[in-house]
């Protein structure tokens, strides 16, 4: 039986009042729609935004039970190696993000599982798609087009996280699927991503994978990163430290038209020697830079102290926006950003 592995609850918090900002703009949409309509408008809006209400919970409730369902045949029909996500999120770019229905992380490969528990009939060419309605077929959204897009943001998100080295074949390993759950009759031809009537075909696809492209340090650390979903944070280079200054230095303009700043506190004693400078800790900044927290260009709010936890400046400090993840303003303290 495979493991089911989740996101933190504040990041699937965080995600999910985006998503309803997201849902409440259609919302807003459809029924500024309804305004339009001469002397009726008014009367037609509040009908129009609970018609919406009812449309968007059935179909989120037909898709959740859809998800459920593979989400428990996956779990029962794959060994323990395999780790499994449902309901992943993450955001390579600022406001782009991907909601991944089922994320599958083994030795094999990254498989993304986009479940549609679409009614009726279905037919897919080329990643186009066509739902058919009475007599005519009409386009839909294409399913195997939004699980490529998944992917494509997955393996960016992935490439960002600097604590992690990548194996050459990494985006080979990156499987995109589509399964449908309860169609009435599909059709698929030539279509970039493999497609799945029911979970039978699915689970056959999955325990046929065999060949080993991540070693489980590395599964094991993909899975990390998904649990934490941590976010980039890029910082400017820290220069070397300079050398040693005579203990007189000649007094340029510059220096002086600078304000002062309380010095920088002392190393402890018992720092070994043997230690190079760039190796030890990132001192804390000023307290009269502490005390002073810059304003954010964008939102007017005072920013927050905060520390670099992985990448190239891990240990140096920068200001953020209390914003964060909508706002991503940073000010770094290093040196060549004054």
């Amino acid at each position: 039986m495979a493991k089911q592995l989740y996101q933190l609850a504040n990041v699937q918090e965080a995600f999910a009042a985006r998503i309803r900002e997201k849902v409440q703009g259609r919302r807003e949409e459809a029924q500024d729609k309804a305004d339009d309509i001469p002397l009726l408008g008014w009367l037609i809006r509040p009908l129009t935004g609970l018609a919406f209400d009812i449309r968007e919970d059935r179909n989120t409730g037909r898709g959740e039970r859809g998800e459920n369902q593979v989400l428990k045949t996956v779990l029962r029909w794959l060994p323990e190696s395999w780790c499994v996500f449902h309901n992943v999120v993450v955001e390579p770019q600022p406001d782009e993000f991907a909601q991944i229905d089922l994320l599958l992380v083994s030795t094999a490969g990254v498989f993304l599982v986009e479940t549609k528990a679409w009614r009726g009939s279905y037919k897919g060419y080329r990643d186009s798609w066509q739902q058919r309605e009475g007599q005519s077929w009409i386009k839909v959204s294409s399913p195997t087009g939004q699980v490529q897009r998944q992917a494509r943001m997955l393996a960016s998100w992935l490439e960002q996280q600097r604590s992690f080295a990548l194996p050459a074949s990494f985006k080979g390993a990156m499987t995109p699927l589509v399964v449908f759950t309860q169609p009435q009759w599909l059709h698929v031809a030539q279509c970039s991503v493999q497609v799945f009537e029911g979970t039978k075909p699915l689970i056959q696809f999955l325990q046929a994978r065999s060949a080993e492209v991540f070693t489980p340090g590395q599964m094991e650390t993909i899975c990390d990163l998904i649990i934490r979903s941590p976010t980039p944070v890029v910082l400017p280079v820290a220069p070397e430290p300079a050398p040693a200054k005579t203990p007189h230095p000649p007094r340029t303009p510059e220096r002086a038209a600078r304000p002062a700043v309380a010095p920088a506190a002392a190393e402890p004693a018992n720092t070994p020697a043997t230690v190079p400078a760039s190796k030890r800790p990132a001192p804390a900044p000023p307290a009269s830079v502490a005390s002073t927290a810059p304003v954010c260009p964008k939102c007017g709010v005072a920013m927050v102290l905060r520390t670099a936890k992985q990448g190239a400046n891990a240990g140096s400090q920068f200001y953020g926006c209390p914003n964060f993840p909508r706002c991503r303003t940073i000010i770094s303290l290093s040196p060549t950003a004054e």
